[in-house]
């Protein structure tokens, strides 16, 4: 069974472990939550092609106590604010078919959303300009990469149903809220998918 993994993706693609620590310790120490290990993802070479490297925090039993995953958004404006690039964010518990993720950018509003894992993690990879199976094979390999290409072709509906909220509660019980309207960067993605699903359906109907 798939555990669950909160992974940060930066746009400085050369990265310093040791600020990155720095940034997040002080956030943590601000949100009253333990600090946790965080390593670089050295197997997470399309991302870095894509220009992101990604770190991973390594999640503890919560024991009943505030945990870093709790305050994703605020640990990823403060990454975003002192790395002075873009970041994001993201939070997955396959087994409980969660998500959560936010995206920061100096200068301007975070986003951030949270709700089926699947929903969540194409939402995610939309921000990071990558298509869905890229992040899936980082979060756990062969399975949620394939449910991602699955979903990319089909044609009953592309947009997550995740809601925008605030607060660290996970909603799952609630109706969902509408998709956050798509920006410049979400359309350029969206039509690289619908090419992706185009072709897909061409590979499709030859083999048959």
């Amino acid at each position: 069974m798939s555990q669950p993994r909160l992974v940060l993706f930066l746009a400085d693609i050369e990265g310093n472990l040791a600020a990155l620590r720095q940034t997040l310790s002080r956030a943590c120490e601000l949100a009253n939550v333990p600090m946790p290990d965080v390593r670089w993802v050295e197997s997470a070479t399309a991302l870095a092609d894509a220009g992101w490297r990604v770190a991973e925090l390594k999640l503890t039993p919560s024991g009943g106590k505030a945990v870093p995953e709790d305050h994703l958004d605020s640990l990823v404006r403060a990454v975003a604010r002192d790395f002075r690039d873009q970041a994001v964010g993201l939070y997955t518990d396959k087994a409980g078919s969660y998500g959560r993720a936010s995206l920061s950018e100096p200068g301007r509003p975070s986003r951030s959303l949270e709700g089926e894992y699947i929903d969540v993690v194409r939402q995610t990879s939309r921000w990071l300009g990558v298509e869905g199976p890229v992040l899936g094979r980082l979060l756990d390999g062969g399975a949620t990469a394939r449910n991602l290409l699955a979903a990319a072709v089909d044609f009953g509906g592309d947009e997550p149903h995740a809601p925008a909220p605030t607060g660290k509660g996970r909603r799952q019980d609630q109706p969902p809220a509408p998709p956050p309207e798509p920006d410049e960067d979400d359309r350029f993605v969206e039509a690289k998918l619908s090419e992706a699903r185009r072709l897909m359906e061409q590979y499709l109907t030859h083999r048959k």
